[in-house]
């Protein structure tokens, strides 16, 4: 666990994510964890829970809503550790969650990128380019399996990585929301990671709207952006719905 930090982007979430750091430290002894947390100074998690907050390293970024893509990076960023795991600051660690087996998993399967289930999602997705490459479609689906280990194209934001693979990735800052599609695009399409699911392993996913968190959120702006800049005219999601750029 020395050689991991837990990297956690929060914005007028406070309660949420002590949550989730005192799930982490109920269940990992001594866990390393840094915030960055782009809301207001009245919401920040540091403000409301500071008892909580000595157990991290926090930044806190002068400018509000910078987005997810630069307060991901800068956690990255900030990061000393070889490794890096991955969280919402919705999430909650529970013994489900099995920290030595995903350790264990990632090492023996010479993984870049190895999620754990969220609740009942997370599950193992696949990005497919459809009509002559123009438009992309998620859909369920893994292209091999070893044990509980699935691998495919896109996993759930709970993983574990080396600092090094995603310091080079990193988030398209310019995206401040609907970054999750284009991340694992360029991973596994463009850097051809290696990217797989832990499917006995999970983190729970207890959603909280937060303050104005919905209008945050909600900017299908950001969606077209990343969209048009792979080329794409639409986006297909799992359940059929057609969205387009």
């Amino acid at each position: 666990m020395a050689d991991i930090t837990f990297c956690i982007k929060t914005i007028h979430r406070p309660w949420s994510c002590h949550r989730l750091v005192e799930s982490l430290r109920e269940h990992i002894a001594n866990p390393t964890i840094v915030v960055v947390d782009d809301g207001r100074p009245e919401l920040r998690f540091s403000e409301k829970y500071p008892e909580t907050a000595k157990h991290c390293t926090i930044i806190n970024l002068d400018r509000h809503d910078v987005g997810v893509g630069v307060g991901r990076n800068a956690a990255i960023d900030a990061s000393q550790t070889e490794y890096i795991f991955l969280l919402d600051d919705d999430h909650v660690v529970t013994a489900d969650f099995h920290i030595d087996r995903v350790c264990e998993y990632f090492a023996s399967h010479e993984l870049d990128i190895l999620a754990v289930r969220q609740g009942g999602g997370g599950r193992p997705t696949m990005l497919s380019p459809l009509m002559n490459g123009k438009r992309i479609w998620m859909h369920r689906g893994e292209r091999k399996r070893i044990g509980t280990v699935a691998w495919c194209d896109m996993v759930s934001n709970a993983f574990l990585a080396r600092k090094e693979t995603i310091a080079t990735l990193r988030w398209d800052e310019a995206l401040k929301t609907y970054e999750h599609w284009e991340f694992f695009y360029r991973a596994s399409h463009l850097a051809k990671l290696q990217i797989a699911v832990a499917t006995d392993c999970s983190v729970v996913h207890a959603h909280v709207a937060g303050t104005g968190y919905r209008d945050l959120r909600g900017r299908s702006k950001f969606r077209a952006m990343g969209l048009r800049k792979h080329g794409f005219h639409s986006l297909r999601y799992p359940g059929g719905q057609i969205v387009r750029a």
